[in-house]
C-alpha cells in the first residue's frame, strides 16, 4: 500500500473534518457556552494542524494520488474509525460524556446513523454538543468519504472506488462522466431535501435550532432528537406526519431523483425495487394499524393508523425515531418491526439494512426455483427493471445475507459474554445496530438507552454499527490475510 497517497488522504480528511466542526463551534458561541468553545476550538486545532502538515511536509502528485480498489478498502474503514475517535474528542472535553468507550459509541452511532444512544437525559447536553450529535449523522448519511469526493475532486481519479467502498447499497451508479460529479449532485439532492424539510418543521411551530437538528437527522436517517422523548414530544401530528414522508423519501434509491429529474418520472416510478418498498410500508402499516385497534386499546383510528405510518416507516428507513412506546405494542406488531429492521429500505439511500433491492432479488429466485422444480425444461431468468442478473450478483447477494447473519449471532454471543441483558435485548441490540437502526426490544426499546452495558459490549456493538453502515464486506475485508498480501489480491 503507497504511504503518500493514504497519509494524504487521511490528512485531507481531518481537516475536511475539522472544517464541518465549525457549526458546533458558532452555535457555543451563539448560546454562549463557554466550556463547548473551547472543546470545539481544541478539537478544530487537531484536525487541521496535522492536515496542514501533510500539505505541506508530503506533497504528492495527481499520480500519487490515484487510489486503487486495495487502497481504498484500507482508506474507507480506517477513516471511519478516525472520525469515530475525533468526533469523541468534543463529547469528553466537555465533560457531556466522560468514559472513551461511551463517547466512542455515541460518536459511532452518529455518523452510522444508527441513532443508539447511552445518554439518558439528552436535555441536559449543551446546545453545541447536541449540534454536533446531530451533524455527526447528517455526514454520514450520504456518507463521509461520498462527501469528500465531492469536494476535493483531485482525488476523483479513482473516486468511484471508495463510493463503493462506502455507499450503502449492491451497486453505486454513475449520473455523470465522472464519480466525482456524481458526488456532487447527489450532496446537492442531499441538501435541498434537508432545507426543504427544515422549512416546513418552522411552519410546523419548532424554532430555528430544533428544525435544522431534526432535519439533519431525519434526511440522514439517523434519529438522534434534542429531547428524550424524540418526536413525541411535540405531540403534533403535523409534525409526525411531516416527518414520516421525509423519512421514506430518504430510504428512496437517491438515483431515482436524478432520473425524475431528467423528465423520466415515469421511469422512476416504475422502478422494482420503489415499487416493492412502497408497498412493504403500506401493507406494514395498514397491518399494525388494524392490529392496535383490535388489540393495541387504541379507541382513535386516525391515530392508530398515524403512530403505525410513523413507527413502521422509522424502523425500516432505519432512522429510529419514536412517537409512542411500541416496545408495549402487541407482539405482531413487533414482529412486523423486528422484520423490518432487517430489511431496511432501498439501495443507495441513507438507511441502512439488507436493503430492500437484496430482499426483492432472493425471493425472485426462490419464485424460480419453484418454477424450475416444477417445469425443469422451463428458462426462467431472474431479472430486475427487465435487465437479466448476472450469476455473481446472485453470489454476491447470497454471500451478504450470509454473513450480515453470521454477524448477528456472532455479535450477539460477544455481547451475551459479560452477562449482560437477556436474549430479546442482546439480540435486538446487535440486529439495531448492524443495520443501524437505533431502538430494539425490551431494555434497549424506544424509552431505554445502551447505557447499562459495558465498555466491552459498547466496543463490539459500536464496530458492529460500523461495520454494517460500511456493508460488511468493506469492514471484514480488512480482517483477511489475503488483504494483507498484495501478491493475492
Amino acid at each position: 500500500m503507497a504511504a503518500r497517497r493514504v497519509i494524504n488522504f487521511f490528512g485531507q480528511f481531518m481537516m475536511l473534518l475539522g472544517a464541518f466542526m465549525i457549526l458546533p463551534l458558532i452555535t457555543a458561541l451563539i448560546y454562549d457556552e463557554d466550556s463547548s468553545v473551547r472543546a470545539f476550538s481544541l478539537t478544530i486545532l487537531l484536525c487541521v494542524l496535522p492536515g496542514l502538515a501533510v500539505r505541506v511536509f508530503y506533497k504528492a502528485s495527481l499520480d500519487e494520488l490515484s487510489l486503487r480498489p486495495r487502497d481504498s478498502y484500507f482508506i474507507v474503514t480506517t477513516s471511519w474509525l478516525i472520525a469515530s475517535v475525533i468526533g469523541s474528542i468534543p463529547y469528553m472535553l466537555t465533560g457531556s460524556i466522560t468514559n472513551f468507550f461511551e463517547a466512542f459509541f455515541e460518536t459511532c452511532s452518529g455518523f452510522t446513523t444508527t441513532g443508539a444512544t447511552i445518554v439518558n437525559d439528552v436535555e441536559a447536553l449543551p446546545r453545541a454538543v447536541l449540534m454536533w450529535r446531530s451533524l455527526t449523522q447528517w455526514l454520514g448519511g450520504m456518507g463521509i468519504i461520498v462527501l469528500f469526493v465531492a469536494l476535493m475532486p483531485r482525488f476523483g481519479i479513482k473516486a468511484r472506488n471508495i463510493a463503493q467502498a462506502e455507499t450503502p447499497g449492491p451497486t453505486v451508479t454513475k449520473v455523470t462522466s465522472r464519480f466525482t460529479g456524481t458526488a456532487q449532485r447527489l450532496y446537492i439532492v442531499y441538501i435541498v431535501l434537508t432545507v426543504l424539510l427544515m422549512i416546513m418543521l418552522l411552519t410546523g411551530g419548532l424554532n430555528f435550532y430544533d428544525s435544522l437538528n431534526h432535519a439533519l437527522t431525519t434526511m440522514a436517517t439517523g434519529g438522534f432528537s434534542t429531547y428524550n422523548d424524540s418526536i413525541g414530544h411535540f405531540h403534533n401530528n403535523y409534525i409526525s406526519w411531516i416527518i414520516t414522508i421525509f423519512m421514506f423519501i430518504a430510504g428512496t434509491n437517491f438515483e431515482l431523483f436524478f432520473i425524475a429529474m431528467h423528465g423520466h418520472v415515469a421511469r422512476a416510478f416504475k422502478n422494482e425495487e420503489f415499487l416493492f418498498y412502497s408497498a412493504i410500508v403500506l401493507i406494514a402499516t395498514v397491518s399494525v394499524s388494524v392490529c392496535l385497534v383490535l388489540q393495541g386499546g387504541y379507541e382513535d383510528v386516525w391515530q392508530a393508523f398515524t403512530d403505525s405510518a410513523f413507527q413502521i416507516t422509522t424502523i425500516v428507513s432505519t432512522t429510529g425515531y419514536a412517537t409512542t412506546n411500541f416496545d408495549l405494542w402487541p407482539t405482531f406488531c413487533q414482529m412486523v418491526l423486528l422484520l423490518l429492521m432487517i430489511t431496511g429500505a432501498s439501495s443507495s439511500s441513507t438507511a441502512g439494512g439488507v436493503k430492500m433491492v437484496r430482499v426483492l432479488v432472493l425471493l425472485k429466485m426462490i419464485k424460480r426455483e419453484i418454477r424450475v422444480k416444477l417445469h425443469d425444461n422451463i428458462v426462467n431468468d431472474v431479472k430486475l427493471d427487465g435487465r437479466k442478473l448476472l450469476p455473481e450478483t446472485f453470489t454476491y447477494m447470497i454471500g451478504f445475507v450470509t454473513m450480515y447473519f453470521i454477524t448477528l449471532i456472532l455479535g450477539t454471543f460477544l455481547v451475551s459474554v459479560t452477562g449482560q441483558g437477556n436474549l430479546i435485548t442482546n439480540l435486538t441490540a446487535v440486529l439495531s445496530c448492524i443495520s443501524n437502526v437505533g431502538p430494539g426490544l425490551d431494555n434497549v426499546g424506544p424509552i431505554c438507552t445502551y447505557d447499562f452495558y459495558n465498555g466491552f459490549s459498547k466496543l463490539v456493538l459500536s464496530l458492529v454499527m460500523i461495520a454494517g453502515r460500511l456493508e460488511l464486506s468493506t469492514f471484514f475485508i480488512l480482517f483477511s490475510r489475503f488483504f494483507w498480501q498484495p501478491n493475492r489480491v
